[in-house]
């Protein structure tokens, strides 16, 4: 069952959306918080998989060769995926986290109410808003106000003022 949301908060999400998109807002994780079971953008493959592959060659290389060279593969491919395989797994959370959040009102509620989200200004960065505690509502309208107004929406509405103030003169 969809809740229902209100015109105003329908404006909020779209000039967030639009914040994000022309990149006045950078969208930040706090990967111990959301890399986690039950988010949203949780995949536990790219969890396990880093660390899987190196233990288990060096499984089958304990095997075939010997323990010292086994564990030797092992702890030197572990801290290989660890360091080099880690940036592009948190780049894919990111990305993966950025699209779903943007995708439709009811899951960046859902997303920002589990937490580990952070907003921040791209101008000035000491500027932000932390999931679940701090407002992304609040802290769009207060920074990105100008984001909210449709041109067509605001087009019309000037125009409709300046023919009623000309009917009136």
């Amino acid at each position: 069952m969809t809740k229902r949301i209100n015109k105003a908060d329908r404006m909020i999400f779209k000039a967030l959306q639009k914040a994000l998109k022309e990149d006045k807002i950078h969208l930040c994780l706090i990967n111990s918080r959301v890399n986690i079971p039950g988010s949203k953008i949780y995949n536990p493959w790219e969890a396990l998989l880093p660390i899987l592959i190196p233990v288990m060659i060096g499984l089958i290389l304990i095997g075939a060769v010997g323990i010292l060279v086994g564990l030797a593969i092992m702890t030197i491919g572990i801290i290989l995926s660890s360091n080099l395989v880690k940036k592009k797994m948190e780049a894919r959370l990111l990305n993966r986290a950025l699209k779903m959040f943007t995708a439709d009102y009811e899951t960046c509620e859902e997303m920002w109410q589990f937490g580990g989200l952070v907003l921040v200004k791209s101008d000035d960065n000491k500027y932000g808003c932390i999931s679940p505690q701090g407002d992304w509502k609040e802290f769009v309208v207060k920074h990105f106000a100008s984001l909210m107004v449709d041109k067509k929406t605001a087009d019309n509405d000037l125009s409709t003022e300046v023919k009623s103030d000309e009917k009136a003169a």
